[in-house]
């Protein structure tokens, strides 16, 4: 007979064991929250930079009044000239990075469907030797991890819920979901929802 206040072998072990789906909830908060963190030290440090551009931007343009007061006439105008095709430039350097960006973010929206990360993802490769070949890099294991997730945890609503063809998933399948995945499920899909409960 157990003495009152101990646990059995079976009760620890009972408390011992975790739940996947817990782990991995667990799991993705944390990612979540060490992203959040990385995000914020990237704001504080291009805010720093910023700053240091506004002080170094303010200082060239003294220098260049001062140069200004010394130069001639026929000076400053091959100066004038200089400055406004150099702002054409970065100008345009700035269109086509723009026209560049958004080109990569509407690709990595096609499964990455946060329009914030998909512009922060395609801004990160701006630059890269081959944007197109790492994007579909990024697409693979994306899809890859979601096929993971969905076998393993089988539960995930598969694509197309909602769809013209209608539901694509089951009673059954809707009350294995939790608490969460069923009040999502049901805010994005309240007809099929209410068909599946049978309301």
């Amino acid at each position: 007979m157990a003495e009152l206040g101990t646990n059995t072998e079976a009760e620890v072990t009972e408390n011992t064991e975790t739940n996947p789906a817990e782990e991995a909830q667990e799991q993705a908060e944390q990612q979540s929250a060490a992203e959040s963190a990385a995000i914020a030290q990237m704001k504080a440090e291009m805010a720093k930079m910023k700053a240091a551009m506004d002080k170094a931007t303010k200082e060239a343009g003294d220098a260049k009044k001062a140069l200004r007061a010394k130069q001639t006439a026929e000076e400053a105008a091959a100066e004038t000239e200089k400055e406004q095709r150099e702002a054409i430039e970065k100008e345009l350097a700035e269109l086509r990075k723009e026209r560049a960006v958004a080109n990569s973010s509407k690709r990595v929206m096609t499964f990455i469907q946060d329009e914030k990360t998909a512009t922060g993802i395609a801004e990160a490769l701006y630059g890269a030797a081959d944007t197109d070949m790492a994007i579909d890099m990024l697409n693979k294991a994306w899809v890859a991890k979601e096929k993971a997730l969905r076998m393993e945890f089988g539960k995930v609503p598969p694509p197309g819920v909602g769809s013209a063809e209608g539901p694509t998933i089951t009673r059954e399948q809707l009350d294995g979901f939790g608490y969460k995945d069923r009040l999502e499920f049901a805010t994005k899909h309240p007809d099929e929802y209410r068909k599946l409960m049978g309301r």
